[in-house]
């Protein structure tokens, strides 16, 4: 493979400085026009690529930020990320992509890894894995070494750092409270989530819900499983009667709730109602069309993004909290 000419042979071509190659092809005013024209015309003959690493290390800055996230089969995580892609497409940032699988130690291991001269920043949500332990000491230490971090979702409190929260106690309330006004007294809630923060602050808004319409919270009516877990409680339920309604938190155990009431040959909504988290071109094709809590992932990855970049160009600036409001869409379902 022919190796790429440099800065140092283009000048003993054109009989200039380096200096002057250099503040020609990033057109300073300090050059003149026809020379920044031969210049460019011979860099683009000989295919000149600038060595960005070495650009980097006298910047100090790899104009790269690493986003760090579970996985993209999950919708919402899909989303936040296209949402982020958007804008960073808007500045002279690069982007690169990290998935966790829910696991500390991948998290840990591609922190510190990107951490290293790398990147300038983090976008990042804390996995499963990372919430049940709460070890931290990764976030800690890409903070130490100088590293932007901007949190969202899944954000640990202790970690002192930019965040984008979605109001997920507040949409369950609310979600709770709509299946109450329409006479449901029997309201059970399913998730797979409830080791993380988003599933604790989920299921506080369904409890909050119930008090405040004199409904006991009863501890037998929230299941907290698998996918399959889900489905063999709930199928008890049923068989029992023992619900009229159902709250899920996530899209696995939506998805789970709504077979069990139609291989139970239920109607819904007539005799169980239910909303859960879906994407919006899932819900809409189901059978009935499923109730959904929407949250607003472009809208948050887009945020996060500004955050960050804001924090990259003002690092002494006042940390932020911002909350992105979540979306109850009622279909057939409820």
């Amino acid at each position: 493979m022919k190796k790429s000419i440099t800065l140092k042979e283009l000048s003993k071509i054109l009989g200039v400085s380096i200096s002057t190659i250099s503040k020609a092809l990033n057109d300073s005013p300090e050059i003149s026009h026809d020379t920044k024209t031969k210049v460019k015309e011979l860099a683009a003959l000989h295919k000149y690529q600038p060595n960005v690493l070495a650009r980097n290390l006298k910047s100090g800055t790899t104009k790269t930020i690493a986003v760090v996230i579970p996985s993209v089969q999950n919708f919402f995580f899909a989303q936040v990320l296209y949402g982020i892609e958007q804008e960073i497409a808007k500045t002279d940032y690069n982007l690169v992509v990290s998935l966790t699988n829910e696991s500390l130690e991948k998290e840990s291991n591609n922190l510190n890894h990107f951490s290293n001269g790398i990147v300038d920043g983090f976008i990042v949500t804390a996995s499963e894995e990372t919430q049940i332990k709460k070890e931290y000491t990764h976030f800690t230490s890409a903070l130490d070494n100088k590293k932007a971090i901007v949190m969202f979702d899944r954000v640990v409190k202790d970690i002192n750092c930019d965040k984008v929260l979605v109001d997920d106690k507040e949409a369950v309330y609310k979600a709770t409270s709509h299946l109450i006004k329409s006479g449901r007294k029997k309201i059970a809630l399913v998730s797979t989530i409830s080791n993380l923060t988003v599933g604790k602050s989920r299921i506080a808004g369904y409890k909050q819900a119930l008090n405040e319409n004199g409904i006991e919270f009863l501890e037998s009516y929230v299941v907290s499983s698998t996918e399959e877990g889900i489905k063999k409680e709930t199928d008890l339920f049923l068989s029992n009667n023992q619900t009229d309604a159902i709250i899920a938190l996530d899209i696995q155990s939506s998805l789970s709730g709504l077979k069990s009431v139609k291989e139970k040959r239920l109607e819904i909504p007539k005799d169980v109602a239910i909303i859960g988290y879906s994407s919006e071109r899932t819900a809409s094709h189901l059978t009935p069309e499923l109730s959904t809590i929407s949250q607003n992932g472009i809208e948050i990855g887009r945020k996060a993004t500004k955050l960050l970049i804001d924090r990259l160009k003002f690092p002494e600036k006042p940390f932020e909290n911002i909350v992105v409001a979540s979306k109850i869409q009622n279909r057939q379902s409820s």
